[in-house]
């Protein structure tokens, strides 16, 4: 057996310099596509965290939300987008040279798991193919989409009342007296509120209250460990749903699979930037907008860090110690 490197070591070097040669001789291009492009899109977000950080550390000691680097900074965020994309174009082209995949179109052939009803004659190998009506896989995804929607709605309305008794939250602690007191509402009406919103002004004493900034991403937090969760229930059901749809090819059955994840995770991790842009928009005030934007970076910065790392202690750490627990 070789070294094994120091986890300081693989922890901070190693995610930029990954065996991509090895995970594609052992698992096949697809799988190392994915890790280049993890290490490809990490190697270059360091550049831009270091500073984003700077501008957030400019606005946290003037206590200006609206610092004039935020423009510039959008600016050169612009520019990096299109810089990653197309070194990615290189890059990929140049390990798809290397792996000999250049120009390669795979032929498919149905899955183990696809079941026809009928047989057919295909013309092409002149042999009898198992062949599923399409009309009856359009029935049952009749059934399988309005599932789909139905819990995104469920956990966007979920997500939505959690930011708003969050805002409410922020309210009441600031307010005049000594009542701090709050009930968390289960109702709808809490969504969409702005008083709340602008009675809680972005200035030094607030942005320096360590209890401003427990409730703002207190609430993230309990929503970060709740969507891993939520993810894994959401994926079971997916590909149940994908089973009952029987489709033909791995292709199909993988692109309908993400079409459905993507659904829930697209309300989960965009949900706060529509919530709080539209109420910024309907109240037309800017500080709506600029008190939003708080609320969207705290909220994004607790789905990178703590939800990434409990996922992360979900779907290896716990895998593992289970297995070591069993074993033992």
């Amino acid at each position: 057996q070789g070294h094994v490197p120091h986890f300081l070591y693989r922890f901070f070097v190693g995610c930029f310099y990954q065996p991509l040669d090895s995970i594609e001789e052992y698992y096949g291009e697809k799988v190392a596509f994915y890790f280049a492009w993890l290490q490809h899109c990490s190697f270059h977000l360091m550049y831009l965290s270091v500073m984003g950080l700077v501008v957030f550390i400019c606005q946290l000691t003037s206590g200006n939300w609206d610092h004039p680097l935020r423009v510039w900074f959008s600016i050169l965020v612009m520019i990096w987008s299109f810089v990653v994309m197309v070194t990615w174009r290189r890059r990929s082209n140049q390990l798809a040279y290397h792996w000999g995949t250049l120009d390669y179109q795979e032929e498919e052939v149905a899955r183990p798991d696809f079941k026809g009803t009928e047989y057919h004659v295909c013309p092409v190998t002149n042999t009898y193919v198992p062949y599923y009506p399409p009309w009856k896989r359009w029935l049952k995804m009749c059934i399988s989409i309005p599932l789909t929607i139905g819990f995104a709605i469920v956990t966007l309305l979920m997500i939505l009342i959690l930011y708003g008794n969050r805002d409410v939250m922020l309210a009441n602690y600031f307010a005049s007296g000594d009542d701090h007191t709050f009930q968390f509402s289960f109702s709808t009406d809490v969504i969409g509120r702005t008083a709340p919103i602008l009675s809680v002004e972005l200035n030094k004493d607030h942005l320096h209250d360590p209890n401003f900034w427990a409730i703002i991403i207190g609430f993230p937090t309990v929503l970060g460990l709740a969507l891993p969760l939520l993810n894994f229930l959401v994926r079971r059901i997916s590909l149940w749903l994908n089973e009952i749809e029987n489709h033909r090819t791995e292709a199909e059955h993988r692109t309908h699979y993400i079409i459905k994840v993507f659904a829930f995770r697209f309300v989960c991790y965009f949900a706060a930037l529509y919530y709080y842009s539209f109420i910024g928009v309907g109240a037309a005030d800017p500080q709506a907008t600029e008190h939003g934007i708080l609320r969207v970076a705290s909220t994004l910065f607790t789905y990178i860090t703590i939800a990434h790392w409990w996922n992360i202690f979900l779907g290896v750490f716990f895998p593992l110690s289970l297995n070591r627990w069993r074993v033992y």
